[in-house]
């Protein structure tokens, strides 16, 4: 009831269909269309045939082409959902638009992914997403790294920093790996990082060149292995 009175005074229409309900005012999506979505994605992830470690979609049988191509120094990544066409929008509001109600959407259905771990990680580092030019103070994934931290108790560790301020995306496949090499520093001591399991956490996974950078100079560090998260990843019709 409490709720219901809130959303008369503090309504947030649908970004999707632009009707008001409880859901739409706390994660900025309506309950009608979060089912239709969750039941898209999941129709798509049915389908699709996925990369075991990097959680690319593959167009044919075989080695895939993200992981034989390179030296991957992550265990996994795990996706919350596929890049549809209204989740790609979706996400370009939260982190262009200012539209920070969306990081909470996009933190939803986070325990389905909690069976992938056998055993909690250590600790969770978000890559630096800030972008002063458009405003953007959070990171879309913050919301996410919060239940995480809170459901297995484990810290948010502030261990890198982003030096570089170009961004990645314009850029072509070749040269997003060129940048990354030299876009981040560690600000923790090495000995912070020995025999740890970390779990990076950045909001898309495009061509993994930021979280495949980031996840070497932890192993480097001394961690013992690293998982990433991303909330989107695949492209998706």
């Amino acid at each position: 009831m409490f709720a219901r009175i809130l959303s008369y005074f503090y309504s947030n229409p649908c970004h999707q269909c632009d009707r008001t309900d409880i859901y739409s005012n706390r994660f900025g999506i309506c309950k009608s269309c979060i089912r239709l979505n969750f039941h898209l994605q999941k129709k798509a992830m049915e389908s699709a045939r996925l990369c075991p470690i990097c959680s690319q979609n593959q167009d044919s049988e075989g080695d895939c082409e993200f992981c034989s191509s390179r030296f991957v120094f992550f265990d996994r990544v795990l996706s919350l959902r596929f890049r549809l066409g209204r989740e790609r929008k979706l996400l370009q509001a939260c982190k262009f638009q200012n539209e920070r109600i969306l990081s909470s959407y996009f933190a939803l259905d986070f325990l389905r992914i909690l069976r992938a771990f056998k055993s909690p990680p250590d600790g969770i580092i978000l890559l630096p997403s800030k972008d002063l030019d458009h405003d953007r103070t959070y990171h879309p994934a913050k919301p996410l790294a919060n239940r995480l931290s809170k459901r297995w108790k484990i810290p948010i560790i502030n261990a890198v920093h982003k030096l570089s301020k170009e961004k990645q995306s314009g850029k072509n496949y070749h040269d997003r790996f060129l940048h990354a090499k030299k876009a981040f520093v560690l600000t923790k001591k090495d000995r912070s990082m020995r025999g740890l399991h970390i779990l990076i956490i950045d909001d898309v996974f495009t061509t993994g060149a930021s979280i495949n950078e980031v996840a070497r100079m932890i192993l480097a560090a001394g961690a013992e292995r690293v998982s990433c998260m991303v909330l989107l990843s695949n492209e998706g019709d």
